[in-house]
C-alpha cells in the first residue's frame, strides 16, 4: 500500500511529474517512467534530499549542537494597588505596579563540557611539561655519560702515553747502560795494552 507510482505521488504532492522525476534524479534515484512504482524507503530518501537542499534540519542531534548555551527569560507583571491616603476626605488612588524579572539559565552540559575541556587541557599541559623535563633529564644524563667516557678515554690515553714513554725511557736507559758497559771494556783494553809495554 505504501508503494505508489510516480504519477500518483506527483498528483498527491501537487507537483508536475517532470519536476518530481528531476528531483528523484537529483536525489540519486534512477526513474524514467511516470508509471514506475516508488517504495516508501525511496520516498524517505527523496524527503531527506529535499530537506537538505532546502536548508531544513534533518536530524534532531544537529539541532541540539547549535542550540544556545544559555537562555534568558524576562518576565513582566503588572498589578494594581489601591493606596488609601491618611486624610479622611481624600479619595483612594489606584497605582499600577510593574515588576520586571530577568533570569538566565545556563545549560549544564555546556558548563560541564567546558570544565571537562579545561581539565583535559590542564592534564595535557602537565603531561607535556613532564615529558619535557624527562627529555631534558635524559639529555643531561647522556651528556654526562659522554663527558665521563671522554674523560676516561683521555685518562687512558694519558696513562698509555706515560707507560709508553716510561717503556721507551727504560729501553733507552737499558740501551745506554748496555752501550756504557760495552764501551769501557774496549777502552780498558787499549789502556791495558799501553800500560804493559
Amino acid at each position: 500500500m505504501s508503494d505508489v507510482t510516480i504519477k500518483q505521488l506527483a498528483k498527491v504532492l501537487g507537483t508536475p511529474v517532470d519536476k518530481l522525476l528531476a528531483q528523484l534524479g537529483e536525489a540519486g534515484m534512477k526513474f524514467s517512467d511516470p508509471d514506475q512504482v516508488i517504495s516508501s524507503t525511496e520516498k524517505v530518501k527523496l524527503l531527506g534530499f529535499l530537506r537538505r537542499t532546502h536548508g531544513k534540519k534533518e536530524e534532531a542531534p544537529a539541532a541540539t549542537a547549535t542550540a544556545p548555551r544559555q537562555i534568558t527569560l524576562k518576565r513582566r507583571t503588572v498589578s494594581e494597588i489601591t493606596v488609601v491616603p491618611g486624610q479622611r476626605g481624600a479619595t483612594a488612588k489606584t497605582v499600577n505596579v510593574e515588576v520586571r524579572q530577568k533570569r538566565t539559565y545556563v545549560k549544564r552540559s555546556s558548563v560541564e563540557e567546558t570544565t571537562q575541556v579545561d581539565s583535559e587541557r590542564e592534564e595535557a599541559l602537565r603531561k607535556l611539561a613532564e615529558s619535557q623535563l624527562k627529555r631534558e633529564a635524559e639529555s643531561q644524563a647522556l651528556a654526562e655519560a659522554d663527558r665521563r667516557r671522554q674523560e676516561e678515554d683521555a685518562r687512558m690515553r694519558a696513562a698509555e702515553e706515560a707507560r709508553r714513554a716510561a717503556a721507551e725511557a727504560a729501553e733507552e736507559e737499558a740501551r745506554r747502560q748496555a752501550e756504557a758497559a760495552a764501551a769501557p771494556k774496549p777502552a780498558a783494553e787499549p789502556g791495558a795494552a799501553a800500560a804493559t809495554p
